[in-house]
């Protein structure tokens, strides 16, 4: 094989996931504001516990449908349709599609809405740090009740993103985002100037703020749609529909893309009852950290490049795909890797410049430290096996992704009772756990690709050489600048130990790339002369 991709279709992706990156860089760096805030206004305690237990249910649902099962069994029939020139089709499908997504997450609202009335409180089990059972089983239900219907709205915003990605747009729905991240902003502002020490009714005003952040997000894609000729108001889906066909991928669809979120979910739960109240919350913090670097340099590749290889399924040999997945993969490893390597270098004086404060003190923070570095760990896996997992449903295959995080679920659940109980490891045996298992996930994705699509494309060993030596130089560069400079202030410790740090790394990477004449730095280079 070649290691020089051809220029045209990488620039082409990889000029929308810029688009893509740009909106979501905004939205991360209000997404670490709304987490200082947070974490300034709760701290690691029992509110703050129970915040991340009732919130991390609709969430998960919304990662599961945003960023998973609901794009990659939407967007192959969507984009099929827009490419035959079947317009009207495609407006029926994406009606059909709505309107059986509504029915149905309202339903499920309804169930939870009157599980979370009549459920006796004190059935969650919840205690500590000199609460009642009664009590924190109570602001559990409460925030259960108002934050669950958040699915309904994000959900819908899911189908209607898949959408206009398929027709080529995709900065507005990356910025819906930010749009929530404002509205939780803005609940923490409220929170902190009317609660005053009462956090249970500041977790209460957060909660609703969010819940009013999913209808404007939902407005957000509406209106594009609407403009573009292309929206259809939600209907019953009809017997015998499209829909159907995307309802029925979804299913194997929501395990296989959705592995370290269904971990990430376990962990919390595990770590509220194992560990202690507000243990949950170091992994809250560990995954907002996780998914800036995720966000900029791993989702939107293969945000982008999946409507591509939903087109290449069934137009090609394979042999295209195959190097379309290469040149995707080699773009996601050649950010992920470093992006992990520094962020576990600078994750304790990050934690400390942005969270330290009010409910948060410096005592919180090796915890936080120790979780963040074990579930950066598993960044490059993460992002690559995303790639994989597009790839296979591109190809018809959603059974398989599916079948493997069923299996690393339940190794997961072992790996954490082994590290937590068995090593005594403390919460950051959850989050080494779910890294763990996204490496054994990627290795079993590729070799289901290998078997689906054999193809000689692979990564030279010119490619894995380089990236480890510009990895290996940039980390040394990070770690010697963090200790030039003595701080005694927090603008001096973002200074020092951040800024001068991070661009250290920035530079060296470039440098010992631009040195060894690197082609994965060429179609870099070009999009952003463009930009």
């Amino acid at each position: 094989m070649t290691e020089h991709p051809r220029q045209d279709e990488p620039r082409s992706f990889l000029r929308a996931a810029g688009s893509i990156s740009g909106m979501t860089m905004v939205s991360r760096i209000l997404g670490l504001l709304r987490d200082m805030l947070t974490s300034y206004a709760l701290g690691v305690s029992w509110a703050s516990g129970t915040f991340v237990l009732a919130w991390m249910l609709p969430n998960l649902l919304r990662r599961l449908f945003g960023e998973g099962a609901l794009s990659a069994a939407f967007i192959p029939a969507y984009s099929k349709k827009l490419a035959a020139g079947d317009g009207q089709g495609a407006r029926a499908l994406l009606a059909g599609v709505s309107g059986g997504l509504l029915i149905l997450l309202t339903c499920l609202a309804v169930l939870v809405l009157l599980l979370s009335f009549f459920m006796p409180v004190e059935a969650w089990g919840l205690a500590g740090e000199g609460v009642s059972e009664t009590e924190r089983g109570s602001l559990m239900s409460e925030l259960l009740a108002i934050l669950f219907p958040y699915v309904i709205p994000v959900c819908l915003l899911a189908v209607y993103a898949g959408a206009l990605n398929s027709l080529g747009v995709f900065a507005i729905p990356a910025a819906a985002p930010i749009v929530l991240n404002l509205c939780w902003i803005g609940g923490l502002m409220i929170a902190l100037w009317q609660g005053g020490g009462d956090l249970a009714g500041m977790t209460r005003i957060i909660a609703f703020c969010l819940l009013g952040g999913g209808l404007l997000q939902l407005l957000l894609a509406v209106i594009p749609l609407l403009r573009r000729g292309q929206f259809s108001a939600p209907r019953v889906p009809q017997p015998g529909g499209p829909e159907w066909g995307v309802f029925r991928s979804m299913g194997p669809a929501i395990l296989g893309l959705s592995l370290v979120q269904l971990n990430l979910l376990l962990d919390q739960a595990l770590a509220e009852y194992l560990v202690g109240a507000g243990a949950s919350f170091h992994i809250f913090l560990s995954n907002r950290l996780l998914l800036l670097p995720h966000a900029l340099v791993a989702l939107p590749i293969a945000v982008a490049i999946f409507p591509r290889l939903a087109n290449l399924a069934g137009s090609d040999s394979g042999d295209e795909l195959r190097a379309t997945l290469g040149r995707a993969l080699r773009n996601t490893l050649f950010l992920a890797v470093p992006a992990a390597a520094g962020l576990m270098l600078i994750a304790g004086d990050l934690i400390e410049a942005i969270f330290v404060g009010g409910q948060y003190g410096l005592a919180d923070v090796p915890d936080t430290r120790w979780t963040t570095v074990a579930l950066v760990a598993g960044l490059p896996a993460l992002g690559a096996s995303q790639l994989y997992v597009r790839a296979l449903y591109a190809l018809g295959e959603v059974a398989a992704p599916a079948r493997i995080a069923a299996w690393l679920v339940l190794l997961n659940l072992a790996l954490n009772l082994s590290f937590v109980l068995g090593l005594g490891m403390g919460v950051a045996g959850f989050t080494l756990a779910t890294s763990c298992c996204a490496f054994i996930n990627l290795a079993a994705l590729k070799l289901k690709t290998d078997r689906v699509r054999p193809s000689e494309e692979m990564l030279a060993k010119g490619y894995y050489l380089r990236l480890l030596l510009a990895t290996a130089v940039m980390s040394a560069a990070v770690f010697g600048s963090q200790g030039l400079f003595a701080v005694d202030s927090r603008l001096e410790l973002v200074l020092f130990r951040l800024v001068v740090p991070i661009l250290a790394g920035i530079g060296s990477y470039a440098l010992v790339h631009l040195l060894m004449r690197s082609p994965e730095l060429t179609p870099l280079l070009r999009v952003l002369r463009r930009r």
